[in-house]
């Protein structure tokens, strides 16, 4: 009997009480509302990658499975969840595409005559950031970070971990040399969710997922014109290959595979080898079961042309036909990235939020809310090295394409002047701390970061003030106005307590402290609009400079002059 991931318990489940629960896909809705349920709320997987794969599987698997033909039918299952027994039956009707073994197609792997041409590697190397080695020639692979797990502590996997690792693998596939591929949004891509309410961690993980599923009236908007597809082209290893390496499958494109697809990429192929029973290096569990190696062929599907659903994209001009997949920063994701990740209305011609989120902008507003907040996730690669797992979370509006295009403009301005800030800010603490400060080595980012981090609270107090949907629009810009003008404040007193704590003045011997002192009253001109530096930066705000600017004062300060001569100058003798 094949191990099918339809009805198996694979997933463990966290529930609201804390316990956790392995069971099928079906728990999911478990509990929901009864009185003293006890519903699932979310994943208990191992790594935290695997949590947002997993989720992001699981919102392309009840958009398959359930279909809701439009937003009537996704707001009636909003209100109505299925129960256990038809969300069991409605996974069962599927096509046969959750086999984890097995000699048929196996789930998100290739076809196993394809494979015969492939290597065998250790089950470690699975994993996107461990290092492990290719059996064949136990050659240990140098260019894998390990940043969840250190190295030789995966030996062998239980199915449910081994199905988990592929979904993560096939969803986020970095660069891994000639013919391994990457997923269809890059390498390690950025994901967005939509979690429908602001305090939410006690919230169903039903309500999280079904906010994010698409109808079949997005699926077709997605689909181009002409195209027809069949939900078995949902699932690309229920066939032969379209493999990259082949000219006539080289690229396949949205109008090659059904939208849904978005959710079951197969860029890596691969095939679990499984055997005995074991322990699993991962999640400690015993298992009949278990995978110690699989084997891999390069050359998967190349996706080309794709807009994923759960991703915000960007392009490089606004003449530009081409958009890519967003992706996470090496230090860290913060509120400088929510006009690209939380705000619906498109910046600049050149950003779009993931679909999802858009879309339930729409559906929020039909619901009654005014905010609900956006999962942001994913890894930051360089090539084929991972470099660090961004996770962060940011409150969305709900508010007419007015306000939020005012919302839009006042925080393009609250960004850019922290950008300024931040560069006089570290400058001047290079010029505190080094007697050469061009010649200053190192990164000083996060001197500049600390600043990000410090205005975080005030920016998003602006952005809820402003979206509130009480007040007119001409109310909305005055207090936009008022609000640039506090946050100049905000800039000028949290960057000098960051120069202050990078540059402190105590025993520090008198040549240092001159420099300090210097680099300090130099920051602070800026930050109060004293030099052309940072006039900028008021400009940057949509303010006046104080005292008019640099010309305004010297066009005060010569005229005060002229006053003064004039008074000094004694007066010529009347004629007589």
């Amino acid at each position: 009997m094949t191990y099918d991931l339809r009805k198996e318990p694979w997933i463990p489940w966290r529930r609201r009480s804390g316990r956790v629960e392995w069971g099928p896909p079906a728990a999911l809705v478990d509990g929901l509302g009864e009185r003293d349920g006890d519903p699932v709320v979310g994943l208990a997987t191992p790594r935290p990658d695997f949590d947002g794969a997993m989720q992001e599987f699981l919102v392309g698997l009840l958009s398959a499975a359930l279909r809701p033909a439009d937003e009537r039918a996704w707001r009636a299952r909003w209100h109505a969840p299925p129960s256990r027994a038809e969300l069991q039956a409605a996974l069962d009707a599927l096509p046969p595409a959750f086999h984890l073994d097995g000699n048929g197609p196996r789930f998100f792997q290739a076809l196993k005559p394809e494979l015969d041409k492939g290597e065998t590697w250790s089950v470690e190397t699975i994993l996107l950031n461990a290092p492990g080695a290719k059996l064949d020639h136990a050659r240990k692979l140098q260019y894998v970070t390990d940043l969840f797990i250190k190295p030789g502590t995966v030996d062998r996997v239980g199915r449910p971990a081994a199905a988990m690792a592929l979904v993560t693998l096939q969803s986020y596939a970095t660069e891994g040399g000639r013919g391994h591929l990457t997923s269809m949004r890059g390498g390690g891509p950025l994901t967005t969710l939509v979690e429908p309410r602001e305090d939410a961690q006690q919230d169903p993980l039903w309500t999280k997922l079904w906010a994010n599923a698409e109808t079949s009236q997005q699926l077709a908007g997605r689909t181009p014109h002409g195209a027809v597809f069949t939900i078995e082209d949902a699932f690309p290893w229920l066939g032969p290959t379209r493999a990259a390496d082949v000219k006539r499958t080289a690229q396949t494109t949205p109008a090659d595979a059904h939208p849904l697809q978005a959710y079951f990429g197969l860029p890596r192929r691969v095939w679990l080898s499984l055997d005995g029973p074991g322990t699993c290096s991962l999640t400690a569990e015993t298992d009949r079961g278990t995978c110690p190696a699989f084997r891999m062929r390069t050359y998967g599907v190349a996706y080309v042309g794709w807009m994923h659903p759960l991703s915000p994209h960007y392009r490089k001009s606004a003449s530009s036909t081409e958009w890519f997949s967003e992706h996470g920063r090496a230090t860290g994701l913060g509120w400088r990235d929510w006009l690209g990740i939380a705000l619906t209305t498109p910046r600049a011609e050149t950003n779009k939020p993931a679909a999802a989120v858009a879309a339930f902008a729409r559906r929020a507003a039909d619901l009654g809310l005014n905010r609900f907040r956006v999962h942001a996730f994913g890894y930051k690669t360089k090539q084929n090295k991972v470099l660090s797992w961004n996770d962060a979370l940011y409150p969305a509006f709900v508010a007419d394409e007015e306000r939020q295009r005012l919302l839009a403009a006042t925080a393009q301005s609250l960004e850019s002047a922290t950008e300024l800030a931040g560069r006089a800010l570290g400058d001047a603490v290079k010029c505190a701390l080094f007697r050469k400060p061009d010649q200053a080595s190192g990164d000083l980012g996060a001197v500049r970061t600390e600043l990000w981090n410090a205005t975080e609270t005030p920016f998003y107090d602006a952005m809820g003030v402003l979206a509130d949907a009480s007040l007119s629009h001409a109310d909305a810009l005055g207090l936009a106005e008022a609000r640039r003008r506090t946050f100049a404040d905000t800039l000028r007193d949290q960057a000098l307590a960051v120069f202050d704590r990078w540059c402190p003045a105590a025993g520090i011997p008198p040549e240092v402290l001159r420099r300090r002192v210097v680099a300090r009253h130099t920051l602070r001109g800026a930050l109060l609009g004293l030099t052309p530096f940072g006039e900028k930066l008021f400009l940057a705000l949509g303010l006046a400079p104080p005292g008019g600017g640099r010309a305004a004062r010297a066009a005060a300060k010569a005229a005060g002059k002229r006053i003064t001569r004039k008074a000094l100058t004694p007066k010529a003798k009347e004629a007589p």
